[in-house]
């Protein structure tokens, strides 16, 4: 058997578990999810029954809320850890959650092989000080081996346990849903009121100084009055910002950079088909889905090099895309201009190279499939 063991249900993990358990049904190999809890603050996302077809239980417990950290305290973990008996238990979410030390601490009497399913690298760490990294340490050498989505994250593995195991499992999306099915492009730019011969660039994410939003809309204020009647922006997401955006947009006049907000699933989808580019200006993001979404839907990315999947999904050349090397102003401008000098064929080639890459390297059954071989592999 294989348990996971994770803080909350997330959609793009459910419609992996879903994959993941048909494989490992194929191998003889029971499956089994075990959540923390049921959601977390600034997570807008609902629970839905019928929407996982596999075995997964929800563990009572505490959860205290702390600014950007939510531990959870489940004290019948162990036990159902016990009643399962698994061969593998794969720990996702932060190292240090107590799930994890718990798990850990408890590794002799469980007698599993004990994964954990790392998504950090170096651009990412919060904390930098020594006591931290040395704790950190300890703990990474606890771990029979790791599963990462990225080579950044694998280096930063292998920085503190350079002798475990370690197979890549990109985080995946529900493929089925981004897909361009019946939308269509332009009929979704008029319902936006966008016109269908200008370039419009979409971005999806919390809206704080961590996503580089307010550097990116400082960008795209330095283009010429001609220039911002050729390139619309779509931002959607909320968070800290809101506010400061919109006052920006409103002092500096701009009427092509639209502020949308939260939006449901489907609502994202909508902006994504009707993009031209995909934007992340991040400033720290260990492995972000939207660019892989964006990429399903044939989008070119314009990405920060602080994102942890850049190396996987920007190819050579500028074939789907082009690198933020810096989160600012300048930068976004200087990028802006790039996407500008485009023409529809190129930008439309563009968006064929992101999905036939992530087609390759991004799908759930080639994801699920190389992680049932790696942990065969590292069995204890």
């Amino acid at each position: 058997m294989l348990t996971i063991v994770t803080n909350i249900p997330t959609p793009y993990r459910t419609a992996f578990f879903n994959v993941l358990n048909v494989e490992l049904n194929k191998q003889n190999i029971n499956f089994h999810v075990i959540y923390c809890a049921k959601t977390e603050p600034r997570r807008f996302w609902k629970f839905n029954n019928d929407e996982n077809h596999y075995n997964y239980t929800f563990l009572n417990g505490f959860h205290p809320e702390f600014k950007n950290f939510y531990p959870h305290f489940n004290f019948d973990l162990i036990k159902k850890l016990k009643d399962l008996k698994p061969n593998w238990i794969l720990m996702a979410g932060s190292w240090n959650s107590p799930s994890v030390i718990n798990i850990l601490l408890h590794k002799n009497k469980l007698k599993s092989t004990l994964l954990f399913w790392s998504e950090g690298h170096i651009d990412a760490q919060r904390n930098k000080n020594k006591f931290i990294d040395k704790l950190r340490g300890i703990i990474f050498k606890k771990f029979d081996a790791f599963v990462v989505p990225n080579h950044k994250s694998e280096l930063y593995v292998r920085n503190y346990n350079s002798n475990a195991s370690v197979g890549f499992l990109p985080n995946t999306i529900d493929e089925a849903f981004f897909c361009i099915d019946d939308f269509c492009k332009n009929t979704i730019r008029h319902k936006l009121e966008i016109p269908a011969e200008a370039i419009l660039v979409c971005l999806i994410s919390t809206l704080n100084d961590r996503k580089g939003v307010v550097e990116f809309m400082e960008g795209y204020n330095l283009l010429s009055k001609i220039q911002k009647e050729k390139i619309y922006v779509l931002q959607i997401g909320e968070g800290e910002f809101m506010e400061k955006l919109v006052t920006y947009k409103k002092i500096n006049n701009l009427n092509n950079y639209f502020i949308m907000g939260q939006r449901d699933q489907l609502e994202v989808k909508e902006c994504l088909i009707a993009s031209d580019f995909f934007a992340l200006p991040t400033k720290l993001d260990p492995n972000p889905l939207t660019p892989i979404e964006a990429s399903f839907l044939k989008k070119p990315l314009l990405l920060s090099r602080k994102a942890g999947n850049i190396n996987e999904l920007l190819l050579p050349e500028n074939k789907n895309g082009f690198i933020l090397n810096e989160i600012n102003k300048e930068e976004v401008y200087k990028s802006l201009l790039n996407i500008l000098e485009l023409d529809r064929e190129i930008m439309q080639k563009m968006g064929e190279n992101s999905y036939q890459n992530v087609i390759k390297n991004f799908s759930r059954e080639s994801a699920s499939q190389n992680l049932i071989k790696f942990l065969k592999s590292v069995l204890r």
